[in-house]
C-alpha cells in the first residue's frame, strides 16, 4: 500500500507543479505527462490491491483467527500478569515491585535484571573536546555566507547605472584586510604557545590577534562612514543592499570572534589556566580561521572581481 500510495500521489504532486490542471475530463498530452499519469494509474491499482488484501486479512482473522493469549508479546511488566480481558475487581492487593520487569524476574529468578542507568534523571557529561560543536556551527555559517555571496553575484551580474563597486576604496580595504589575514598567523602562534605551555607567548600572540582584528573592524567602520558621506546607504540600490548585507554580517562575525578572544585573554590574565591548558582557545581559533577564510572570498568577489571585469 505504501508503494502504491507514493506512486499515485507523489507523481501527481510533480505533475501539479508542472502545471497540469485538476478535475478536468481529459488532460493535454504534453511531453512527459502521459507516462507519468500511466505510472500514477499503476500505483492506484497497487493501492487498490493492497486495500483488498488488508480487508481480507481483517475478515479472515475475525472469523477464523486464533485468540491471543494473556501475554502474546512476552512483555515484562506487571499489567500483563492477569488474564485478557482482565477480570473485574482485580485490584484487591498491591503486589511488591522490586525491579523494572517483575514478570521476567518471577519466571527467571536465576537471571536478575542488570544494572541500568537511572531513568528520569539528567546526566551531564563534559566533552573532552569542544571542537565538534564549533565545527557544526562553522558548517552552518558557511552555508549562510554561501547564500549571501551567491545573492551578491546574482544581483550584480550585470553592471548598473547607479553607484557600484567603483565607489569602493580597494587600496584602503586591502590594508586592513591584510591585518585580518595576518591575525590567522598570530592566533596560530598563540595556540603553539599554549601547547608548549608558554603562557606569556600565548597571551602575547593572542593580544596581537585582538589588535589586528580591531584594526580590521575600525577600517571597515571608516569605509562605511565614507560611503554614507557620499550618499551610499543600505537601501540605495541592489549593489548597496547586497554589499552592506554581506560585509556587515561578516563584520558582525568578526566582532563576535573579538569578544570571544577578549574573554579567553581575560581568563588567561586572571590565572584561570594555571595548569597550562586553555580548552577554549582551540575552538575560538577554529572560528577565527573561518572568519578569515570567509573574508578571502568576500574580498575577492566584492573588491577584486569588479576590477578584473
Amino acid at each position: 500500500m505504501t508503494i502504491g500510495f507514493n506512486l499515485t500521489f507523489m507523481i501527481q504532486h510533480v505533475l501539479g507543479l508542472a502545471g497540469m490542471p485538476r478535475r478536468t475530463f481529459t488532460y493535454p498530452d504534453l511531453p512527459g505527462w502521459a507516462w507519468m499519469n500511466m505510472v500514477s494509474t499503476i500505483g492506484a491499482f497497487f493501492m487498490t490491491a493492497a486495500s483488498i488484501l488488508l480487508v481480507w486479512n481483517l475478515v479472515t482473522s475475525l472469523i477464523r483467527g486464533k485468540s491471543a493469549g494473556d501475554n502474546p508479546w512476552n512483555a515484562w511488566t506487571l499489567e500483563w500478569a492477569t488474564s485478557s480481558p482482565p477480570p473485574h475487581e482485580n485490584f484487591d492487593a498491591l503486589p511488591p515491585i522490586r525491579s523494572r520487569r517483575p514478570l521476567w524476574d518471577y519466571a527467571n529468578p536465576d537471571r536478575p535484571d542488570p544494572i541500568v542507568p537511572v531513568g528520569g534523571a539528567l546526566d551531564l557529561f563534559r566533552p573532552k573536546k569542544n571542537a565538534a560543536g564549533v565545527i557544526t556551527f562553522i558548517i552552518s555559517e558557511a552555508g549562510f555566507f554561501g547564500v549571501l555571496i551567491l545573492a551578491f553575484l546574482f544581483y550584480n551580474a550585470t553592471p548598473s547605472s547607479g553607484p557600484g563597486a567603483q565607489q569602493l576604496d580597494v587600496l584602503k580595504t586591502t590594508i586592513f584586510s591584510v591585518c585580518l589575514f595576518a591575525s590567522s598567523f598570530t592566533i596560530w602562534r598563540s595556540e603553539m604557545g599554549q601547547r608548549a605551555n608558554k603562557q606569556s607567548n600565548m597571551k602575547a600572540w593572542l593580544a596581537a590577534t585582538i589588535v589586528l582584528g580591531g584594526i580590521f573592524i575600525v577600517g571597515q567602520g571608516l569605509e562605511y562612514w565614507t560611503l554614507f558621506q557620499n550618499g551610499i546607504s543600505v537601501g540605495l540600490d541592489l549593489f548597496a543592499t547586497t554589499f552592506f548585507t554581506l560585509t556587515g554580517f561578516h563584520g558582525l562575525h568578526v566582532c563576535v570572534g573579538l569578544i570571544a578572544l577578549l574573554i579567553v585573554l581575560g581568563l588567561a590574565w586572571a590565572g584561570a589556566y594555571k595548569n597550562g591548558s586553555v580548552p577554549a582557545l582551540g575552538p575560538v581559533g577554529l572560528y577565527w580561521h573561518f572568519v578569515d577564510v570567509v573574508w578571502i572570498f568576500v574580498f575577492s568577489i566584492v573588491y577584486l572581481w569588479p576590477l578584473l571585469r
